[in-house]
């Protein structure tokens, strides 16, 4: 759409700049905007895939991953998962300016402050010190937000919570939740919400009613243009691998520059320099995949694989973490769900001229407009919370945070046979199980071998059969009020062997992926990758900003603490 966006390829730019960010992703788009600010100061931004900026990727409900044609993702299947039936699960990321935040479920939840309270030991990065990053890049549309002194509103990434609920099975959802023990919550991302309820969900929608990717709020084409000259943005680029030199600091090694080349072009890769700072953005799986081809890694894994050792540094590529999920599907009214559309092909001209004249309709909304979250320690052996004090609401408490979702999404594989579908996607929000990123050789163009490990604890099992009893519960619960609701595709959750084989087969990723070069002490068994200064242990010049730098996953979704986490980084480059 944007053919006169100012993009360059590796051979039009320059020999050296103030800055290198390695991944125009979720994180990279934020610093490349915020480190350009300065007159004076040049940034290069290398992103392995395109601009890929059109009217459908725009538009909320088209623009997810599952609703597109896949031009903005990268698949790469994992290797086969031991504990899912030796199934390949897709681990997906984005492959365009914007990142994941191009294909998401669009969705900006913080996270309660006991996410993040646990983080780092000297309070660096508590919710106390990270809430001024959110609210910087914040802009709420939300009605009577002024008075909330924990939201921005300057910012330029927007979001917002819709007027009203698109389906009718929202509400009852809602009373089903309430009659389990579980508040409504209007705001999601109160840090003084309860610990646990059923969430009106807020998007990243702009004041147009289009998805409001980092790509679309921090590196609008506008400001692209007028940044040119200090602020070059080269697309369809792979980076090598990270130039590394011993510095003046005894041995401690020196990031220098980045190896880059035009994918599938058989010119040389070319090294272009950085006279200040290199920040790694590539992802949790790329970054970690960049470290490796640059010799920063475990030592055995690097010889294996004939890569120099320039940094045994343990943590790489280590402790990923995800958020495994099993959908659960119902049958609905096609009236109450997505399938109205794929089955009454002339609603999509109401909804067009509803989206496009009025800003209305169901291409504005996402399909989950509702996330259920519960502390699985609190439902009794009827799965309701009826027994908890303040002091279990609490939402400041590392004990506290959650760790099962339901995720109710307007659609469901019984659409095949012109019925309306609901599917409950059931999470768990606190797994135990971690994974490797791993090379495969000292060969660049082959993807990394990625290994979630899912299923992998006893914990994860018997958390994975407690969220399913508890989301057909809460379909119960629906039933006993009217709500025509029936099973379509369940366990029988009389069986815990039935409930285990069913998530083995149907568990999928909900590409929430952390923790694969996280913050922490190198040495002990944190095995940190980054301090609390985002610096890449023992590396002059290299900083980590993105999801990987978690110390652990978030029982909440990724996008927003992301974000935060480049302005931090962003933070703390200027000062």
């Amino acid at each position: 759409m944007f053919s006169s966006y100012p993009t360059v390829g590796p051979s039009a730019v320059r020999d050296n700049y103030d800055y290198i960010i390695i991944g125009g992703g979720t994180a990279g788009c934020v610093l490349a905007n915020r480190l350009s600010q300065s007159k004076g100061v040049s940034v290069l931004l290398v992103e392995r895939g395109g601009v890929q900026d059109t009217w459908i990727s725009r538009v909320p409900l088209f623009s997810s991953h599952f609703a597109s044609d896949g031009s903005r993702s990268r698949v790469t299947p994992s290797v086969a998962q031991a504990h899912a039936d030796n199934r390949e699960i897709e681990i997906i990321g984005g492959n365009c300016l914007g990142g994941s935040s191009r294909i998401n479920g669009m969705l900006y939840t913080r996270g309660m402050p006991a996410e993040f309270n646990g983080w780092t030991k000297s309070g660096k990065w508590n919710y106390e010190s990270l809430e001024p990053s959110f609210i910087k890049s914040e802009a709420n549309l939300d009605p009577h937000r002024s008075v909330k002194a924990y939201n921005g509103m300057n910012g330029e990434w927007f979001h917002r919570s819709h007027p009203y609920l698109h389906w009718n099975h929202s509400e009852h959802i809602i009373k089903a939740t309430s009659s389990l023990g579980l508040p409504y919550i209007e705001d999601c991302n109160s840090p003084f919400q309860p610990a646990h309820g059923c969430a009106k969900i807020h998007y990243s929608i702009d004041t147009g009613g289009q998805r409001c990717s980092t790509f679309a709020a921090f590196l609008p084409l506008p400001l692209a243009k007028r940044r040119a000259e200090q602020l070059h943005i080269c697309t369809n680029t792979r980076v090598h691998r990270i130039e590394l030199a011993h510095g003046s600091k005894l041995a401690k090694l020196k990031a220098e520059g980045v190896w880059i080349q035009e994918n599938n072009s058989a010119v040389p890769p070319r090294l272009i320099r950085a006279r200040k700072e290199i920040i790694l953005c590539a992802g949790p799986i790329g970054s970690p995949h960049i470290l490796l081809l640059s010799g920063i890694g475990p030592k055995d894994h690097l010889e294996n694989c004939q890569i120099p050792v320039k940094k045994d540094l343990q943590g790489v590529g280590s402790h990923l973490q995800d958020h495994l999920t099993v959908p659960v599907q119902f049958v609905v009214p096609v009236s109450d769900s997505l399938a109205k559309i794929e089955l009454r092909p002339w609603l999509i001209l109401k909804e067009l001229f509803l989206y496009i004249f009025f800003g209305l309709g169901l291409l504005l909304s996402p399909v989950l407009e509702l996330s259920v979250f519960v502390q699985s320690r609190l439902l009794d052996e009827k799965l309701k919370v009826t027994s908890f004090s303040k002091h279990d609401l609490d939402s400041t408490l590392p004990q506290n945070r959650p760790d099962i979702e339901i995720m109710p999404i307007a659609w469901g594989e019984v659409a095949k046979h012109r019925k309306g579908g609901l599917c409950f996607f059931t999470v768990v929000l606190r797994p135990t199980s971690q994974g490797t990123v791993r090379l495969r050789s000292s060969d660049l163009t082959l993807p990394p071998a990625i290994n979630p490990n899912y299923l992998s604890t006893d914990h994860d099992v018997a958390l994975h059969r407690k969220a399913i009893r508890f989301a057909l519960r809460l379909k119960d619960q629906m039933v006993e009020q009217g709500y025509p609701v029936a099973e379509y595709t369940v366990p029988d959750i009389n069986s815990d062997g039935d409930i285990d084989a069913y998530v083995r087969a149907r568990c999928q990723s909900t590409y929430h992926y952390t923790s694969t070069c996280r913050m922490g002490a190198e040495e002990g068994p944190i095995a940190g990758v980054v301090d609390e200064e985002l610096k890449v242990h023992g590396v002059d010049g290299l900083r980590v900003a993105d999801s990987s730098i978690f110390p652990e996953i978030l029982s909440t979704h990724v996008a927003a603490a992301t974000v935060a986490v480049a302005e931090r980084c962003a933070a703390l480059l200027q000062s």
